[in-house]
């Protein structure tokens, strides 16, 4: 096979294209000679590059673990709950103080008792906490006193005039600090003061016989624990 130069492979297209038998866009065609010894033009196929290969597709994302989507999928609180929900503390600040315990009475032989337990404020405490003398509260009398006319006689006679040398149902030692109030309160203001200190301030449920002496339905006990004659 014998290669055609390049200017006759020109000069014959250009021939061609004089003829009508060739058009422009044959250029890129190539020639090869027949047997006849004519010089044949076949178009050249054009090579054309083969398109990229699509990158493949993103791995799906994987499923969120339970608890992620517990919460993606829980309710949310609405906005216009907000206030109430910050109003709640003071609720529960005036809801707790209605439970307070409600005052003593004001009238009445506890009532009483509260007016004449100020001279004894000083040493116990103006609530029965405690102070020169021994607290009142969480019950304490009823460990130290559990029988109040035994309460009543050492109120009346202090601890210089209360026999032995200790006192109150614990043996406590005497240390000469209780002042006698016989002479300076009836035996009905010493019922009245004994028992506001063992029901208001140690919590002591209410004695019957305290009870029915302050309320006048008893006479009231002298400094021995003897009930007062009438008159």
């Amino acid at each position: 096979m014998t290669e055609i130069p390049e200017h006759l492979l020109a000069r014959s297209r250009a021939r061609r294209e004089a003829a009508g038998l060739a058009t422009p866009s044959d250029a890129g065609a190539s020639a090869t000679p027949t047997a006849g010894g004519e010089v044949e033009v076949v178009s050249a196929a054009v090579a054309t590059p083969a398109p990229a290969a699509a990158p493949p597709p993103p791995p799906p994302p994987k499923p969120d673990p339970p608890y992620i989507q517990a919460y993606k999928n829980r309710k949310r609180i609405p906005f216009w709950a907000m206030p109430a929900l910050m109003l709640l503390p003071l609720w529960a600040f005036i809801y707790a103080n209605t439970l307070e315990k409600p005052a003593a009475a004001t009238t009445g032989p506890l009532a009483e008792g509260a007016t004449i337990y100020q001279n004894c404020a000083s040493c116990h405490g103006g609530s029965g906490e405690g102070g020169v003398g021994p607290t009142f509260q969480n019950g304490v009398l009823a460990k130290d006193w559990p029988n109040f006319k035994d309460q009543i006689r050492w109120v009346s006679l202090g601890s210089t005039g209360f026999p032995g040398d200790t006192y109150g149902a614990q043996n406590k030692p005497k240390k000469g600090g209780m002042p006698a109030w016989t002479g300076t309160l009836t035996p009905l203001q010493i019922a009245e003061v004994v028992r506001y200190e063992r029901e208001v301030l140690s919590g002591l449920p209410p004695d019957p016989d305290l009870v029915a002496i302050t309320e006048g339905t008893k006479p009231p006990l002298d400094k021995d624990g003897n009930p007062v004659a009438a008159g």
